[in-house]
């Protein structure tokens, strides 16, 4: 029998994660507030950008693997009935720390001792931990966006991590085939690896523009050429200001 999992939130990034999870065989539980995001999260799964359909469109998977993969995810707005019997939970809602806290306590209220893990894009794993009475089942697995492109995972880890917590997440990882690299949280900042060293560039090429010295398009083109960037600070999509 296939292993259940939860993933909480089916916005862009939740709707990616589950892909992932069911397209490997995991039985995946969506689960959203209303019945109108419950609709939104199913379509957006099947068929928005770089949904089930675009994968068969592609040649990544058949026709009866899409179908197959649909059979293993239903959704829901039952937090008890999404997360009842489950090995971990993925948390994926709004880049909001005040309605992350809300869902993990809530979570703590209704799971046992699985492991939980945000989708955050940076918000440190002690501060969403504190919602939970153990803090030692709670990691971070920072997924990228588009989910069935980006191969980055960044797990996070606090002092009080369990070791066993940040091993599923390396194996889960190994299972989606992503590239996994652990890190060690830092409650003093915003953002892990990947997003504070984009922050930093992107920053400083601003300045740069601002200050006369070259225009955006000379600046991508510098870096592209310069350091073998695939895009430059100003090019690059799908990160912005929000760092997703």
């Amino acid at each position: 029998m296939a292993q259940a999992v939860a993933v909480i939130g089916g916005g862009i990034m939740g709707s990616g994660i589950a892909q992932m999870l069911a397209r490997h065989g995991y039985e995946v539980r969506v689960r959203e507030v209303s019945e109108e995001l419950v609709e939104n999260a199913r379509e957006r799964l099947v068929s928005g950008s770089f949904g089930l359909d675009d994968a068969v469109d592609g040649g990544h998977l058949t026709p009866e693997e899409r179908d197959a993969t649909l059979d293993r995810l239903t959704f829901t707005t039952d937090l008890d009935a999404a997360t009842q019997g489950t090995e971990f939970v993925i948390e994926a809602v709004t880049e909001e720390l005040a309605i992350k806290g809300k869902v993990f306590r809530e979570l703590d209220a209704v799971t046992d001792d699985q492991p939980l893990y945000s989708n955050t894009s940076g918000f440190s794993v002690t501060a969403i931990a504190n919602a939970v009475s153990d803090p030692s089942r709670v990691a971070v697995t920072h997924f990228f966006n588009p989910v069935p492109v980006m191969s980055l995972v960044e797990i996070v880890r606090a002092p009080e991590t369990d070791d066993a917590v940040v091993e599923r997440a390396q194996e889960l990882a190994d299972e989606l085939d992503k590239t996994a690299v652990v890190i060690n949280d830092d409650p003093g900042s915003y953002g892990f690896i990947a997003n504070r060293c984009y922050g930093a560039m992107r920053r400083e090429a601003q300045r740069i523009v601002d200050d006369g010295i070259a225009t955006k398009e000379q600046v991508d083109t510098a870096l592209e050429e310069g350091y073998n960037l695939p895009v430059g600070p100003f090019s690059l999509r799908g990160i912005g200001e929000e760092w997703d």
